[in-house]
């Protein structure tokens, strides 16, 4: 009888245990999928920010914005991901309105291949493509706002071979332009990048914070 219970007890104790990893596994899933929405929001808040602006002005003023947004996102992408990479901006009317399209061409060797950035090659050009978007528009908006740059994970789906060109980057960006960036990331090669770096972390709900 105390065997039977005490494997019987072993077979729910098993039991619950896998629950608990279950239920472990959807909860970090449902993180990383708010965390992946909450960043897709950002995203189509820059896009639509970016559409807006070249469709309130003159045929002039969006063909020279048009020029300057595809030069900085190109220069981003070359930087971070080499040659081989442009993007393009393509106006249309749409219901008697300019409306814009993006694509990322993609050069391989004599062929070219133009997708959305969505699906050039996935959430990296994303990443990049987006963070240029809105370096762009903080130098094309007038007049032109003020302060730092802030930048959160703005690089998370991109690979780790790839950070160090992105530092490089921004810190081009930085020096040309005179503005501080103050990014959030977690990826090690960025924080290592920076002229001062921060790390917080957490321990019985208080934050602490050092000078790494």
């Amino acid at each position: 009888m105390i065997d039977s219970l005490t494997q019987s007890f072993a077979n729910m104790q098993t039991h619950y245990n896998r629950e608990i990893g279950a239920r472990d596994l959807l909860q970090k899933q449902l993180e990383e999928n708010e965390d992946k929405l909450l960043k897709a929001k950002a995203d189509i808040a820059t896009w639509e920010q970016v559409q807006t602006l070249l469709t309130k002005v003159s045929d002039y003023a969006r063909e020279q914005i048009k020029s300057r947004i595809e030069a900085t996102v190109t220069a981003a992408l070359t930087a971070v991901f080499g040659e081989g990479y442009t993007f393009k901006v393509n106006m249309r009317q749409v219901g008697g309105q300019a409306s814009a399209e993006w694509q990322v061409v993609s050069q391989y060797g004599d062929t070219e291949v133009a997708a959305s950035p969505e699906d050039a090659r996935g959430g990296g050009i994303v990443d990049i493509c987006s963070l240029a978007l809105r370096l762009a528009m903080l130098e094309l908006i007038r007049p032109k706002p003020g302060g730092p740059v802030i930048l959160d994970e703005a690089a998370k789906m991109v690979s780790v071979q790839y950070l160090p060109n992105l530092a490089y980057f921004l810190k081009q960006y930085a020096a040309k332009t005179g503005r501080q960036i103050i990014l959030v990331t977690h990826a090690e090669i960025l924080a290592e990048a920076a002229d001062k770096a921060y790390m917080v972390t957490q321990k019985n709900g208080v934050s602490e914070v050092r000078l790494i």
